[in-house]
Protein backbone atom coordinates (compact mmCIF):
# COMPACT_ATOMS: atom_id res chain seq x y z
CA UNK A 1 0.00 0.00 0.00
CA UNK A 2 1.86 3.17 -1.10
CA UNK A 3 2.82 5.80 1.62
CA UNK A 4 3.34 9.43 1.63
CA UNK A 5 4.83 11.36 4.31
CA UNK A 6 3.10 14.78 5.12
CA UNK A 7 4.09 17.38 7.28
CA UNK A 8 1.88 19.29 9.30
CA UNK A 9 2.53 22.84 11.24
CA UNK A 10 0.90 24.90 14.79
CA UNK A 11 2.47 27.48 16.87
CA UNK A 12 3.43 27.05 20.32
CA UNK A 13 2.12 29.18 23.12
CA UNK A 14 5.47 28.84 25.98
CA UNK A 15 5.69 30.33 29.30
CA UNK A 16 9.04 31.83 29.63
CA UNK A 17 10.78 29.00 31.27
CA UNK A 18 9.61 26.66 27.66
CA UNK A 19 10.77 28.98 25.84
CA UNK A 20 14.22 28.86 27.45
CA UNK A 21 14.69 25.07 27.52
CA UNK A 22 13.80 24.92 23.64
CA UNK A 23 16.11 27.86 23.04
CA UNK A 24 19.02 25.69 25.34
CA UNK A 25 17.77 22.59 23.28
CA UNK A 26 18.57 24.17 19.78
CA UNK A 27 22.01 25.65 20.55
CA UNK A 28 23.45 22.08 22.10
CA UNK A 29 21.72 20.10 19.19
CA UNK A 30 22.98 22.46 16.51
CA UNK A 31 26.97 22.34 18.15
CA UNK A 32 26.35 18.78 17.17
CA UNK A 33 24.93 19.67 13.76
CA UNK A 34 28.14 21.95 13.36
CA UNK A 35 30.76 19.29 14.28
CA UNK A 36 29.23 16.31 12.54
CA UNK A 37 29.21 18.01 9.39
CA UNK A 38 32.62 19.34 9.69
CA UNK A 39 33.44 15.68 10.07
CA UNK A 40 32.00 14.55 6.84
CA UNK A 41 33.57 17.24 5.02
CA UNK A 42 36.92 15.59 6.16
CA UNK A 43 38.63 12.94 3.56
CA UNK A 44 36.80 9.20 4.14
CA UNK A 45 40.40 7.88 5.92
CA UNK A 46 40.17 10.88 8.35
CA UNK A 47 36.23 10.83 9.58
CA UNK A 48 35.10 9.67 12.79
CA UNK A 49 32.44 6.74 13.10
CA UNK A 50 29.26 7.92 14.96
CA UNK A 51 30.84 6.02 18.33
CA UNK A 52 33.70 7.46 17.92
CA UNK A 53 31.71 11.16 17.35
CA UNK A 54 29.44 10.89 20.20
CA UNK A 55 32.53 9.95 22.82
CA UNK A 56 34.50 13.47 21.79
CA UNK A 57 31.42 15.43 21.85
CA UNK A 58 30.71 13.92 25.56
CA UNK A 59 27.63 11.98 24.80
CA UNK A 60 25.47 14.99 24.60
CA UNK A 61 22.69 12.87 23.18
CA UNK A 62 21.25 9.54 22.72
CA UNK A 63 21.49 7.63 19.37
CA UNK A 64 17.38 8.82 18.40
CA UNK A 65 18.80 11.93 18.80
CA UNK A 66 21.54 11.93 16.96
CA UNK A 67 19.47 10.55 14.12
CA UNK A 68 18.12 13.92 13.81
CA UNK A 69 21.17 15.57 13.29
CA UNK A 70 22.30 13.14 10.86
CA UNK A 71 19.23 13.50 8.72
CA UNK A 72 19.41 16.96 8.48
CA UNK A 73 22.72 17.12 7.64
CA UNK A 74 22.20 14.24 4.78
CA UNK A 75 18.95 16.63 3.54
CA UNK A 76 20.85 19.95 3.50
CA UNK A 77 23.76 18.19 1.34
CA UNK A 78 21.47 16.72 -1.15
CA UNK A 79 19.63 19.80 -1.52
CA UNK A 80 22.78 21.57 -1.92
CA UNK A 81 23.87 19.03 -4.67
CA UNK A 82 20.64 19.08 -6.36
CA UNK A 83 20.77 22.94 -6.73
CA UNK A 84 24.46 22.82 -7.84
CA UNK A 85 23.45 20.28 -11.00
CA UNK A 86 20.67 22.28 -11.89
CA UNK A 87 22.63 25.67 -11.99
CA UNK A 88 25.11 24.01 -14.06
CA UNK A 89 22.58 22.80 -16.72
CA UNK A 90 21.18 26.35 -16.62
CA UNK A 91 24.83 27.81 -17.25
CA UNK A 92 25.68 25.09 -19.92
CA UNK A 93 22.38 26.05 -22.05
CA UNK A 94 23.19 29.84 -21.08
CA UNK A 95 26.73 29.44 -22.72
CA UNK A 96 25.85 27.66 -25.89
CA UNK A 97 23.35 30.73 -26.53
CA UNK A 98 25.67 32.94 -25.89
CA UNK A 99 28.11 31.17 -28.00
CA UNK A 100 26.01 31.30 -30.76
CA UNK A 101 25.04 34.79 -30.40
CA UNK A 102 28.59 35.46 -30.84
CA UNK A 103 29.17 33.79 -34.03
CA UNK A 104 26.22 35.53 -35.12
CA UNK A 105 27.69 39.35 -34.13
CA UNK A 106 30.98 38.52 -35.48
CA UNK A 107 29.58 37.73 -38.90
CA UNK A 108 27.20 40.64 -38.49
CA UNK A 109 30.50 42.81 -37.48
CA UNK A 110 32.70 41.89 -40.35
CA UNK A 111 29.71 42.68 -42.57
CA UNK A 112 29.12 46.01 -41.46
CA UNK A 113 32.63 46.95 -41.41
CA UNK A 114 33.13 45.76 -45.44
CA UNK A 115 29.63 47.83 -45.79
CA UNK A 116 31.61 50.80 -44.50
CA UNK A 117 29.44 51.81 -41.72
CA UNK A 118 31.80 52.84 -38.44
CA UNK A 119 29.51 54.07 -36.21
CA UNK A 120 27.16 50.95 -36.21
CA UNK A 121 30.12 48.58 -36.38
CA UNK A 122 31.64 50.44 -33.13
CA UNK A 123 28.20 49.75 -31.50
CA UNK A 124 28.44 46.22 -32.40
CA UNK A 125 32.12 45.51 -31.11
CA UNK A 126 30.93 47.12 -27.78
CA UNK A 127 28.11 44.82 -27.70
CA UNK A 128 30.14 41.90 -28.80
CA UNK A 129 32.86 43.07 -26.04
CA UNK A 130 30.37 43.01 -23.51
CA UNK A 131 28.56 39.54 -24.32
CA UNK A 132 32.48 38.16 -24.01
CA UNK A 133 32.68 39.33 -20.74
CA UNK A 134 29.68 37.95 -19.75
CA UNK A 135 30.20 34.72 -21.42
CA UNK A 136 33.93 34.59 -19.35
CA UNK A 137 32.24 34.97 -16.27
CA UNK A 138 29.94 32.39 -16.68
CA UNK A 139 32.27 30.03 -17.54
CA UNK A 140 34.51 31.09 -14.32
CA UNK A 141 31.10 30.11 -12.76
CA UNK A 142 31.25 26.95 -14.61
CA UNK A 143 34.49 25.65 -14.42
CA UNK A 144 34.13 26.45 -10.07
CA UNK A 145 31.11 24.53 -9.64
CA UNK A 146 32.53 21.81 -11.63
CA UNK A 147 35.74 21.59 -9.87
CA UNK A 148 33.76 21.76 -6.59
CA UNK A 149 31.39 18.50 -7.65
CA UNK A 150 34.74 16.17 -9.13
CA UNK A 151 36.20 17.25 -5.50
CA UNK A 152 32.81 16.05 -3.63
CA UNK A 153 32.65 19.34 -1.78
CA UNK A 154 29.96 20.97 0.09
CA UNK A 155 30.05 24.93 1.05
CA UNK A 156 27.12 25.35 3.57
CA UNK A 157 27.37 28.40 5.20
CA UNK A 158 25.33 28.09 8.42
CA UNK A 159 22.98 31.27 9.18
CA UNK A 160 23.31 32.41 5.84
CA UNK A 161 25.37 34.15 3.01
CA UNK A 162 23.48 37.16 2.91
CA UNK A 163 23.95 37.75 6.79
CA UNK A 164 27.44 36.68 6.72
CA UNK A 165 28.34 39.72 4.35
CA UNK A 166 26.67 42.05 6.43
CA UNK A 167 29.30 41.65 9.06
CA UNK A 168 32.09 43.30 6.56
CA UNK A 169 30.03 46.49 6.52
CA UNK A 170 29.91 46.92 10.13
CA UNK A 171 32.39 49.04 11.94
CA UNK A 172 30.71 50.17 15.59
CA UNK A 173 31.37 47.92 18.30
CA UNK A 174 27.31 48.20 18.98
CA UNK A 175 26.16 47.02 15.52
CA UNK A 176 28.93 44.43 15.77
CA UNK A 177 27.23 43.50 19.15
CA UNK A 178 23.85 43.57 16.98
CA UNK A 179 24.85 42.02 14.26
CA UNK A 180 26.44 38.55 16.81
CA UNK A 181 22.61 38.31 18.36
CA UNK A 182 21.08 38.15 14.87
CA UNK A 183 23.80 35.50 14.01
CA UNK A 184 23.69 33.34 17.00
CA UNK A 185 20.07 33.09 16.49
CA UNK A 186 20.17 32.34 12.59
CA UNK A 187 22.43 29.58 13.46
CA UNK A 188 20.56 27.88 16.52
CA UNK A 189 17.04 28.20 15.37
CA UNK A 190 15.43 25.27 15.22
CA UNK A 191 16.51 21.19 16.04
CA UNK A 192 14.74 17.69 14.71
CA UNK A 193 13.69 14.93 16.72
CA UNK A 194 13.36 11.76 14.36
CA UNK A 195 10.81 9.00 15.48
CA UNK A 196 10.31 5.13 14.56
CA UNK A 197 7.35 2.53 14.60
CA UNK A 198 8.70 0.89 17.42
CA UNK A 199 8.81 3.77 19.92
CA UNK A 200 6.42 4.90 22.28
CA UNK A 201 3.52 7.01 20.98
CA UNK A 202 5.91 6.80 17.63
CA UNK A 203 8.52 9.23 18.77
CA UNK A 204 11.23 8.39 22.12
CA UNK A 205 11.85 12.03 22.78
CA UNK A 206 8.86 13.52 21.97
CA UNK A 207 5.74 11.73 22.69
CA UNK A 208 2.19 13.37 21.46
CA UNK A 209 -0.78 11.88 23.18
CA UNK A 210 -4.27 13.52 23.36
CA UNK A 211 -5.83 15.94 25.93
CA UNK A 212 -8.62 16.39 27.67
CA UNK A 213 -10.20 18.85 25.14
CA UNK A 214 -11.63 17.98 21.80
CA UNK A 215 -9.44 18.10 18.93
CA UNK A 216 -6.31 19.15 21.52
CA UNK A 217 -3.31 17.07 22.20
CA UNK A 218 -0.28 17.23 24.95
CA UNK A 219 3.46 16.89 24.33
CA UNK A 220 6.02 15.54 26.66
CA UNK A 221 9.70 16.69 25.72
CA UNK A 222 12.54 14.70 26.81
CA UNK A 223 15.38 17.03 27.85
CA UNK A 224 18.73 16.16 27.16
CA UNK A 225 20.87 15.36 30.24
CA UNK A 226 23.18 18.38 30.12
CA UNK A 227 20.26 20.46 30.31
CA UNK A 228 18.12 18.29 33.40
CA UNK A 229 19.22 19.84 36.31
CA UNK A 230 18.01 23.57 35.00
CA UNK A 231 14.59 22.65 33.33
CA UNK A 232 14.07 19.46 34.63
CA UNK A 233 13.61 15.65 33.05
CA UNK A 234 10.42 16.41 31.07
CA UNK A 235 9.19 19.61 29.19
CA UNK A 236 4.58 19.36 29.23
CA UNK A 237 3.22 21.41 26.08
CA UNK A 238 -0.52 21.51 26.66
CA UNK A 239 -3.40 22.35 24.15
CA UNK A 240 -1.77 21.90 20.83
CA UNK A 241 -3.65 22.01 17.95
CA UNK A 242 -3.97 21.66 14.12
CA UNK A 243 -5.59 23.74 11.71
CA UNK A 244 -4.32 21.50 8.54
CA UNK A 245 -4.00 17.52 8.97
CA UNK A 246 -6.72 16.61 11.75
CA UNK A 247 -7.63 12.98 10.51
CA UNK A 248 -3.90 11.87 9.83
CA UNK A 249 -2.72 13.20 13.03
CA UNK A 250 -5.84 11.69 14.81
CA UNK A 251 -5.20 8.63 12.71
CA UNK A 252 -1.37 7.91 13.96
CA UNK A 253 -1.89 8.84 17.68
CA UNK A 254 -4.91 6.40 17.94
CA UNK A 255 -2.42 3.69 16.28
CA UNK A 256 0.34 4.46 18.53
CA UNK A 257 -2.36 4.45 21.59
CA UNK A 258 -3.88 0.87 20.53
CA UNK A 259 -0.14 -0.14 19.96
CA UNK A 260 0.48 -0.24 23.53
CA UNK A 261 -2.64 -2.50 24.49
CA UNK A 262 -2.19 -4.64 20.90
CA UNK A 263 1.80 -5.54 20.70
CA UNK A 264 0.74 -6.92 17.06
CA UNK A 265 -0.38 -3.41 15.88
CA UNK A 266 2.56 -1.81 13.95
CA UNK A 267 2.57 1.93 15.38
CA UNK A 268 3.27 5.17 13.47
CA UNK A 269 6.30 7.03 13.29
CA UNK A 270 6.19 10.53 14.18
CA UNK A 271 9.14 13.14 13.34
CA UNK A 272 8.99 16.48 15.13
CA UNK A 273 11.04 19.56 13.96
CA UNK A 274 11.20 23.27 16.05
CA UNK A 275 11.61 26.26 14.40
CA UNK A 276 11.50 29.60 15.98
CA UNK A 277 11.23 32.63 13.78
CA UNK A 278 10.42 36.77 15.10
CA UNK A 279 6.87 35.67 16.23
CA UNK A 280 8.22 32.37 18.79
CA UNK A 281 8.36 28.74 18.43
CA UNK A 282 6.79 26.31 15.60
CA UNK A 283 6.20 23.00 15.74
CA UNK A 284 5.98 20.44 12.60
CA UNK A 285 4.97 17.09 12.82
CA UNK A 286 5.73 14.69 9.98
CA UNK A 287 3.29 11.66 9.34
CA UNK A 288 2.66 9.23 6.63
CA UNK A 289 -0.18 9.10 5.22
CA UNK A 290 -1.93 5.81 3.35
CA UNK A 291 -4.65 5.01 0.93
CA UNK A 292 -7.55 3.01 1.49
CA UNK A 293 -6.59 -0.60 2.87
CA UNK A 294 -8.26 -2.73 0.16
CA UNK A 295 -7.21 -2.70 -2.81
CA UNK A 296 -10.37 -2.99 -4.24
CA UNK A 297 -11.11 0.70 -2.85
CA UNK A 298 -8.78 1.96 -5.47
CA UNK A 299 -9.49 3.83 -8.90
CA UNK A 300 -6.77 1.53 -11.70
CA UNK A 301 -6.44 1.92 -15.62
CA UNK A 302 -9.35 -1.16 -16.33
CA UNK A 303 -11.86 1.23 -18.38
CA UNK A 304 -9.07 3.93 -19.19
CA UNK A 305 -6.59 6.62 -17.76
CA UNK A 306 -5.75 10.49 -17.61
CA UNK A 307 -2.88 11.75 -19.67
CA UNK A 308 -1.19 14.17 -18.00
CA UNK A 309 1.44 16.77 -19.69
CA UNK A 310 2.75 18.75 -16.97
CA UNK A 311 4.02 22.33 -18.30
CA UNK A 312 5.16 25.55 -16.94
CA UNK A 313 1.34 27.92 -17.35
CA UNK A 314 -0.76 24.80 -17.45
CA UNK A 315 -1.81 20.89 -17.28
CA UNK A 316 -2.35 19.68 -20.57
CA UNK A 317 -5.22 16.66 -19.84
CA UNK A 318 -6.53 13.85 -22.29
CA UNK A 319 -8.61 11.29 -21.25
CA UNK A 320 -8.32 7.72 -22.79
CA UNK A 321 -10.14 4.91 -22.92
CA UNK A 322 -8.63 1.54 -22.35
CA UNK A 323 -7.37 1.03 -25.86
CA UNK A 324 -5.91 4.37 -26.38
CA UNK A 325 -8.15 6.64 -28.06
CA UNK A 326 -8.77 10.22 -26.90
CA UNK A 327 -12.46 10.71 -25.11
CA UNK A 328 -11.79 14.90 -24.42
CA UNK A 329 -9.02 17.14 -23.10
CA UNK A 330 -9.35 19.64 -20.50
CA UNK A 331 -6.48 22.28 -19.71
CA UNK A 332 -5.94 23.52 -15.98
CA UNK A 333 -4.05 26.71 -15.65
CA UNK A 334 -0.95 27.69 -14.12
CA UNK A 335 -0.48 31.50 -13.96
CA UNK A 336 2.26 31.34 -11.76
CA UNK A 337 4.28 34.71 -12.87
CA UNK A 338 4.52 37.76 -10.60
CA UNK A 339 3.15 35.52 -7.87
CA UNK A 340 4.56 35.26 -4.36
CA UNK A 341 5.45 31.47 -2.97
CA UNK A 342 2.09 31.56 -0.92
CA UNK A 343 -0.20 32.08 -4.05
CA UNK A 344 1.77 29.76 -6.09
CA UNK A 345 1.44 27.30 -3.62
CA UNK A 346 -2.32 28.15 -3.90
CA UNK A 347 -2.61 27.97 -7.68
CA UNK A 348 -0.80 24.98 -8.15
CA UNK A 349 -2.76 23.17 -5.07
CA UNK A 350 -6.23 24.43 -6.64
CA UNK A 351 -5.16 23.11 -10.47
CA UNK A 352 -3.81 19.98 -8.65
CA UNK A 353 -6.96 19.58 -7.15
CA UNK A 354 -9.26 20.01 -10.37
CA UNK A 355 -7.00 17.31 -11.93
CA UNK A 356 -7.93 14.86 -9.41
CA UNK A 357 -11.50 15.76 -9.52
CA UNK A 358 -11.78 15.23 -13.10
CA UNK A 359 -9.89 11.88 -12.67
CA UNK A 360 -12.22 10.87 -9.48
CA UNK A 361 -15.27 11.77 -12.05
CA UNK A 362 -14.22 9.43 -14.62
CA UNK A 363 -13.32 7.06 -12.35
CA UNK A 364 -9.87 6.55 -14.20
CA UNK A 365 -5.52 6.31 -12.93
CA UNK A 366 -3.47 9.31 -13.48
CA UNK A 367 -0.38 8.91 -16.24
CA UNK A 368 2.39 11.68 -15.96
CA UNK A 369 5.69 11.11 -16.59
CA UNK A 370 8.94 10.79 -14.55
CA UNK A 371 9.34 14.35 -13.97
CA UNK A 372 13.18 15.82 -14.56
CA UNK A 373 13.38 19.33 -13.45
CA UNK A 374 17.03 20.01 -15.37
CA UNK A 375 15.56 17.32 -18.37
CA UNK A 376 12.20 20.00 -18.58
CA UNK A 377 13.90 23.21 -17.82
CA UNK A 378 17.00 22.45 -21.10
CA UNK A 379 13.93 22.02 -23.17
CA UNK A 380 12.72 24.97 -22.40
CA UNK A 381 15.52 27.33 -22.50
CA UNK A 382 15.97 25.84 -25.99
CA UNK A 383 12.53 27.49 -26.77
CA UNK A 384 15.14 31.13 -26.48
CA UNK A 385 12.06 32.92 -25.80
CA UNK A 386 11.95 35.29 -22.77
CA UNK A 387 7.97 33.77 -22.21
CA UNK A 388 10.29 30.71 -21.73
CA UNK A 389 12.22 32.29 -19.25
CA UNK A 390 9.70 33.93 -17.24
CA UNK A 391 7.93 31.09 -17.10
CA UNK A 392 10.52 28.69 -15.64
CA UNK A 393 11.63 31.60 -12.99
CA UNK A 394 7.83 30.91 -11.22
CA UNK A 395 8.33 26.77 -12.56
CA UNK A 396 7.49 24.74 -9.41
CA UNK A 397 7.49 21.20 -10.61
CA UNK A 398 8.62 19.59 -7.97
CA UNK A 399 5.82 21.14 -6.17
CA UNK A 400 3.44 19.73 -8.64
CA UNK A 401 4.89 16.29 -8.60
CA UNK A 402 4.58 16.09 -4.96
CA UNK A 403 1.01 17.59 -5.03
CA UNK A 404 -0.03 14.83 -7.25
CA UNK A 405 1.36 11.97 -5.83
CA UNK A 406 0.11 13.01 -2.02
CA UNK A 407 -3.32 13.84 -3.84
CA UNK A 408 -3.89 10.29 -5.92
CA UNK A 409 -2.79 8.51 -2.39
CA UNK A 410 -5.46 10.46 -0.51
CA UNK A 411 -7.92 9.57 -2.87
CA UNK A 412 -6.97 6.62 -3.77
CA UNK A 413 -6.09 6.70 -7.25
CA UNK A 414 -3.50 4.90 -9.11
CA UNK A 415 -0.61 7.35 -10.12
CA UNK A 416 1.98 5.74 -12.71
CA UNK A 417 4.89 7.10 -14.64
CA UNK A 418 5.74 6.30 -17.74
CA UNK A 419 9.68 7.37 -19.68
CA UNK A 420 9.27 11.33 -21.31
CA UNK A 421 11.40 10.71 -23.95
CA UNK A 422 10.38 12.33 -27.67
CA UNK A 423 6.50 12.35 -26.14
CA UNK A 424 6.15 15.39 -27.71
CA UNK A 425 7.67 14.86 -30.36
CA UNK A 426 5.26 11.95 -31.52
CA UNK A 427 2.51 14.63 -30.80
CA UNK A 428 3.04 16.45 -32.79
CA UNK A 429 3.70 14.23 -35.93
CA UNK A 430 1.30 11.56 -35.32
CA UNK A 431 -2.04 13.51 -33.19
CA UNK A 432 -2.05 17.16 -33.05
CA UNK A 433 -3.55 17.63 -36.22
CA UNK A 434 -5.48 14.47 -36.38
CA UNK A 435 -7.38 15.19 -33.21
CA UNK A 436 -7.05 19.16 -33.44
CA UNK A 437 -4.95 19.05 -30.07
CA UNK A 438 -2.48 21.43 -28.99
CA UNK A 439 1.11 20.25 -28.61
CA UNK A 440 0.99 19.43 -25.38
CA UNK A 441 -2.24 17.87 -25.39
CA UNK A 442 -1.07 15.50 -28.15
CA UNK A 443 2.13 14.60 -25.53
CA UNK A 444 -0.52 13.91 -23.07
CA UNK A 445 -2.21 11.44 -25.12
CA UNK A 446 1.55 9.73 -25.94
CA UNK A 447 1.78 9.57 -22.14
CA UNK A 448 -1.46 7.62 -21.64
CA UNK A 449 -1.02 5.58 -24.78
CA UNK A 450 2.76 4.30 -23.66
CA UNK A 451 1.40 3.29 -19.94
CA UNK A 452 -0.47 0.70 -21.55
CA UNK A 453 2.60 -0.09 -23.62
CA UNK A 454 1.35 1.02 -27.71
CA UNK A 455 3.74 1.38 -29.73
CA UNK A 456 3.98 5.12 -31.77
CA UNK A 457 5.19 4.61 -35.11
CA UNK A 458 5.70 7.92 -37.21
CA UNK A 459 3.31 8.19 -40.08
CA UNK A 460 4.47 6.63 -43.24
CA UNK A 461 4.67 10.09 -44.69
CA UNK A 462 3.79 13.53 -44.28
CA UNK A 463 2.67 16.18 -46.23
CA UNK A 464 2.60 20.23 -46.22
CA UNK A 465 1.28 23.14 -48.47
CA UNK A 466 3.28 26.02 -48.94
CA UNK A 467 2.52 29.77 -49.49
CA UNK A 468 2.66 28.97 -53.48
CA UNK A 469 -0.05 26.02 -53.44
CA UNK A 470 2.52 23.44 -53.84
CA UNK A 471 2.48 20.34 -52.35
CA UNK A 472 5.30 19.15 -50.24
CA UNK A 473 5.57 14.97 -49.14
CA UNK A 474 8.24 13.95 -46.73
CA UNK A 475 8.94 10.27 -45.90
CA UNK A 476 10.37 9.43 -42.59
CA UNK A 477 13.60 7.52 -41.76
CA UNK A 478 13.34 3.75 -41.83
CA UNK A 479 14.15 2.58 -38.59
CA UNK A 480 16.47 -0.38 -39.80
CA UNK A 481 18.21 -1.96 -36.64
CA UNK A 482 18.22 1.09 -34.77
CA UNK A 483 16.76 0.97 -30.82
CA UNK A 484 14.02 2.89 -29.98
CA UNK A 485 16.53 6.10 -28.38
CA UNK A 486 17.86 6.28 -31.58
CA UNK A 487 15.59 6.08 -33.82
CA UNK A 488 13.52 8.62 -32.10
CA UNK A 489 16.71 10.79 -32.28
CA UNK A 490 17.35 10.15 -36.08
CA UNK A 491 13.31 11.23 -36.46
CA UNK A 492 13.65 14.16 -34.36
CA UNK A 493 16.77 15.34 -36.11
CA UNK A 494 14.55 14.69 -39.47
CA UNK A 495 11.16 16.03 -38.51
CA UNK A 496 12.76 19.06 -37.12
CA UNK A 497 13.90 21.14 -40.44
CA UNK A 498 10.83 19.83 -42.23
CA UNK A 499 8.54 20.99 -39.59
CA UNK A 500 9.99 24.60 -39.89
CA UNK A 501 9.38 24.40 -43.54
CA UNK A 502 5.66 23.34 -43.21
CA UNK A 503 5.06 25.99 -40.36
CA UNK A 504 4.50 29.16 -43.12
CA UNK A 505 1.17 30.17 -41.27
CA UNK A 506 0.12 30.74 -37.45
CA UNK A 507 -1.47 27.41 -36.61
CA UNK A 508 -1.13 25.52 -40.21
CA UNK A 509 0.79 22.40 -39.47
CA UNK A 510 1.12 19.32 -41.31
CA UNK A 511 -1.45 16.73 -42.01
CA UNK A 512 -1.34 12.88 -42.85
CA UNK A 513 -3.27 10.38 -45.25
CA UNK A 514 -5.88 8.51 -43.64
CA UNK A 515 -7.72 6.19 -45.41
CA UNK A 516 -6.60 7.38 -48.58
CA UNK A 517 -8.49 10.92 -47.44
CA UNK A 518 -7.02 14.06 -46.63
CA UNK A 519 -8.50 16.45 -44.34
CA UNK A 520 -10.11 19.44 -45.64
CA UNK A 521 -7.79 22.55 -46.46
CA UNK A 522 -10.71 24.31 -46.74
CA UNK A 523 -10.92 23.79 -43.01
CA UNK A 524 -7.63 24.55 -42.10
CA UNK A 525 -6.89 27.33 -44.17
CA UNK A 526 -10.33 29.63 -44.46
CA UNK A 527 -9.94 33.11 -42.34
CA UNK A 528 -5.90 32.68 -41.94
CA UNK A 529 -4.19 36.20 -42.82
CA UNK A 530 -3.16 36.30 -46.03
CA UNK A 531 -4.96 33.62 -47.84
CA UNK A 532 -7.26 34.54 -50.63
CA UNK A 533 -10.46 32.29 -51.65
CA UNK A 534 -8.23 32.32 -55.15
CA UNK A 535 -5.17 30.34 -53.16
CA UNK A 536 -7.55 28.75 -51.31
CA UNK A 537 -9.08 26.76 -54.18
CA UNK A 538 -5.44 26.46 -56.08
CA UNK A 539 -4.17 24.69 -52.86
CA UNK A 540 -7.15 22.40 -52.59
CA UNK A 541 -6.77 21.72 -56.61
CA UNK A 542 -3.27 20.35 -56.44
CA UNK A 543 -3.66 18.52 -53.33
CA UNK A 544 -6.79 16.74 -54.43
CA UNK A 545 -4.39 15.89 -57.59
CA UNK A 546 -1.67 14.81 -56.23
CA UNK A 547 -0.36 11.29 -57.16
CA UNK A 548 0.07 10.45 -53.34
CA UNK A 549 -3.44 10.76 -53.16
Amino acid sequence: MPTKTLTFETRLDLIHEQDAALCQYAELWNQVKFHWFANLQKPKAQQLSRTQFMHEMGMPFSYRVFQGVRQSIKGLIQSYQTNRNNRLVTLDVKIKQLEKTLNKLNKRCDHVAEKGCPQQAKKLRNTLRQKEVKLRRWQRKQAALVAEKQENKTPICFGGRKLLKERQALETGSAIEGWKQRWHEARHREFLLVGSHDESWGCQNAQLSPSEQEDAYQLKLLVPHQLRATFGTTITIDHLQFKHGKAAIAQAVWQNQVKKHDKSIKGQPLSFRFKRDKKGWRLLVSVEVAGPKEQAEWIGDDQGVIGVDVNPDHLAVVELDRNGNPLQHRTFDLPLHYKNDAQRAAIIGDAVRDLMDFAAQQSKAVVIEKLDFQQKKRHYQKQDHPQYARMLNAFAYGKIKDLIETQSIKRGIHLYHVKPAYTSLLGRMKYRDRHGFSDHHAAALVIGRRHYGFKEKPPKQLMGINAKGTVKTEHPPVRMALGDYQYYNKLQRWYQPLEKSLDFLSGWRHFRRVNRVSYSVEARLDGRPGMSPDLIQESTTLLSAHPAL
